[in-house]
Parts: C-alpha cells; structure tokens; sequence
C-alpha cells in the first residue's frame, strides 16, 4: 500500500514537472519569443509549488514481458580437429563400446604419453566429470571408473571408443 502512494506522488509531481516544462516549450516556439529572451522570461507565469497529491489506490498491472527467441544449439561437429563429433554428455554415464575387444586406458593426463592408471574392459561403464580437451587427435574425457579419476580418448577420425549410456 505504501508503495502505491508514493508512486502516486511521484507521478503527481512528474505530471506538474511536464506541465511546467511544456509551457516553456511552448513560450520558446510562439513568433513573440523570436524577438527576445527577456520577452520570453516575461511571458511566463510565476511558478507555483506543487499541489498537494492525495493517495488514490491505484491497480498496478504488470507490463509484458518481450519474447526473446531462444538460440538454436550448435550444429554438431568436432570440437577437437581431427576427430568425429563428441558424443559423451558431461556428468552422465558413458560405456566402452564392445566392437573393439581391447580395454580402454584410462590415463593420468590427456595424453598418449602419460601414465596408464587402469584399463577400462569392453561394456565398462563409467562417470563423465568434465570435457572435452583436445590433443594429439583425441577428444580427450576426465571421467571417473572404479574409484580412479583420470582421462580417456573419445575416438579418433574413424571409429569411436565409447558411446554415451543411458541412464536406467
């Protein structure tokens, strides 16, 4: 309620404000105000102090509120050159996938030259924590698998090595 009086107010005192200001707009375009600045000045009345406003409730209706078209997501495509596009989805589970019987490494660093930590079997699920990083070719994912923490390549150019798991 409080804040419905003092937009009245407000709005009182902005519509004198106006009224003042139209007024010597007006002075300062009719043909006798070409003359001179003083006639001008001469012309206009005293100004008065404000008229005391008196609270009306008023209904405040919200305004609305614009449209904004969402951005279409990015075309799929190889974040990291010289791999196929990523398919792992970050904080989600993803699998090696079994066309390939030889375990994934599961490395310290994103890197073919890093230590090995452990081997990730064919069918073994694991945890995305963040991704990808490029290098060497490879799209690099640290995910987490049987309490190790460390990096795996997505694919290459030409195959993949995990897919995406559903969650279930």
């Amino acid at each position: 309620m409080l804040i419905r009086i003092v937009n009245a107010l407000k709005h009182t005192l902005l519509a004198a404000s106006c009224g003042l200001l139209l007024a010597l707009a007006l002075v300062a375009c009719s043909p006798s105000a070409a003359n001179s600045a003083a006639d001008a000045t001469a012309t206009m009345p005293p100004p008065t102090a404000p008229s005391t406003a008196t609270a009306t409730a008023t209904q405040v209706l919200p305004s609305p509120t614009p449209f904004v078209m969402p951005t279409a997501p990015p075309s799929p495509g190889a974040a990291c050159p010289g791999t196929l596009p990523e398919r792992l989805i970050l904080h989600e589970r993803g699998r090696v996938m079994d066309d390939d019987p030889r375990p994934l490494n599961l490395r310290r660093e994103p890197n073919t030259e890093s230590r090995r930590l452990t081997q990730i079997p064919s069918l073994g699920v694991f945890y995305v924590l963040q991704g990808p990083e490029c290098g060497e070719e490879y799209a690099w994912y640290f995910v987490e698998y049987n309490g190790f923490e460390g990096w795996i390549a997505e694919g290459d150019l030409t195959s993949y090595y995990v897919e995406p798991f559903p969650p279930g």
